[in-house]
């Protein structure tokens, strides 16, 4: 067998994860919310579509439509890498708009993004401190939902870092694995809502009617048990 061949039978494989995936009970519906929350993420970037760190979003997004193709053709690893890579970038779009000197920086390739500047219990977008600076009512917030993103960045790390209990989940040929493909949903939809509570801490307080409105059934979805959300749209409209 030629070079060729060899990695046209590799995405002939792939051709078949997706055919068992189609058989398996609730793959479907899991495939198409997780590929949904792509119009959340454009609601967002409509929102701060005038601002320069909208380019760190646009550019997760991206991450994100590439983790799933690798979930789909059953590259479960890079299918994990590439949505944590997405995590990474959103949340930084959030840290960004605070430092807009850092966003230069890395835009110009001065500065790298870093996982434990994004966490920081002191300034990070999930602290006290940052959140209290543009949007004081979720700040009481904050701690559960850093809780929530440590969690879910470290289970995607253990595939990144291919700690020895992935390769025992991960199949060693391209087939279709439904625990991990049911995982990487369960992290996606993790992810969706700390992503929500970031944006919504820093932003909801510097936006136009029109994208509150807009995003308004997106964060009541996500984060409607939240006091703070509950108050901030449960306000009769103005005449």
């Amino acid at each position: 067998m030629d070079i060729i061949e060899h990695y046209r039978a590799l995405l002939k494989n792939s051709d078949i994860v997706i055919e068992t995936m189609v058989g398996a009970t609730g793959a479907n519906e899991a495939l198409i919310t997780s590929h949904n929350y792509l119009l959340d993420y454009d609601s967002i970037k409509m929102a701060i579509a005038n601002r320069p760190e909208v380019a760190v979003l646009d550019s997760a997004v991206k991450e994100y439509q590439f983790a799933l193709f690798a979930l789909t053709s059953g590259q479960y690893r890079h299918a994990f890498g590439g949505l944590r890579l997405f995590f990474e970038l959103m949340l930084a779009t959030v840290q960004f708009s605070a430092h807009e000197i850092d966003y230069r920086m890395w835009a110009k390739d001065s500065k790298d993004i870093n996982w434990n500047a994004l966490k920081d219990p002191q300034g990070g977008v999930f602290s006290t401190n940052f959140i209290r600076a543009f949007n004081p009512a979720f700040a009481d917030c904050g701690k559960q939902y850093l809780a929530i993103a440590e969690a879910v960045y470290r289970e995607c790390s253990e595939f990144v870092h291919g700690n020895a209990g992935t390769h025992v989940i991960l199949p060693a040929d391209i087939v279709f694995q439904k625990q991990a493909f049911f995982s990487w949903h369960e992290k996606a939809e993790t992810m969706r809502l700390a992503i929500i509570f970031a944006f919504s801490a820093r932003y909801l307080n510097y936006v136009t009617k029109e994208a509150t409105d807009r995003m308004e059934p997106i964060i009541t979805d996500a984060l409607g048990n939240l006091p703070p959300v509950q108050a901030m749209f449960s306000q009769p409209a103005m005449g």
